[in-house]
């Protein structure tokens, strides 16, 4: 399972989720208390918008890569990536609080799109007997990388930049986490394509037998 590369594309998509995710939950509290300067009450109507926005899109994002996607899943990853990194600025750049809760819960509601969708992508793309080695390789790196990266590393860009090192910090995660949906996407496709020339020869094999 480790010579995969299919697993380690979808396990650095987690990683670079929790990133975003974990950097949003832990800092954005205090962002909007010390940089905002928001009460506690304006605090955490945007904060329980981030969370509870989440639970629609997870609802949607399954049935959209069926029917809209055709059953790909990295694509509306993609999207929902892009629309996360756009948000982003909005909610760092805006002042007045309807926005900057608005934005948060755009992104709350989007940031848990790839991280379902990435676990639908485990099991259609790893054998079945490695999809629960391929699971604990996603668990293991999105919380001892992507979370530490989120919480502590955006601690330390902040310390030595400023909020602008945790906000680009942020922004970077969300590239990386865009890329590497696309090669996880590129390895789908591929897998696809060998399971229809198997079938292909299957039937090329099984026609020539009964000639």
């Amino acid at each position: 399972m480790l010579r995969n590369k299919n697993a380690w594309y979808i396990s650095l998509v987690d990683v670079f989720v929790y990133m975003v995710r974990f950097g949003m939950i832990s800092w954005l509290p205090i962002y909007l208390l010390t940089v905002k300067h928001f009460s506690k009450e304006q605090m955490s109507v945007a904060f329980l918008f981030f969370e509870w926005a989440a639970i629609p899109s997870t609802l949607l994002a399954g049935w959209l890569s069926d029917k809209l996607f055709k059953g790909r899943r990295m694509p509306l990853a993609m999207i929902c990536m892009a629309l996360i990194f756009v948000c982003l600025i909005g909610y760092w750049k805006s002042e007045s609080l309807l926005m900057v809760t608005i934005f948060a819960a755009i992104v709350g509601c989007l940031i848990y799109v790839p991280q379902f969708l990435a676990s639908v992508q485990t099991m259609e793309i790893v054998p079945s007997f490695a999809v629960g080695s391929a699971v604990g390789l996603r668990g293991f790196m999105s919380y001892i990388f992507g979370a530490s990266l989120g919480t502590s590393l955006f601690g330390v860009m902040v310390d030595k930049l400023g909020w602008y090192g945790g906000f680009y910090l942020l922004m970077g995660g969300i590239v990386c986490c865009i890329l590497f949906c696309y090669l996880s996407h590129r390895g789908a496709l591929e897998l696809e394509r060998q399971r229809q020339n198997a079938l292909h020869n299957q039937d090329s094999l099984q026609l020539a037998d009964a000639q």
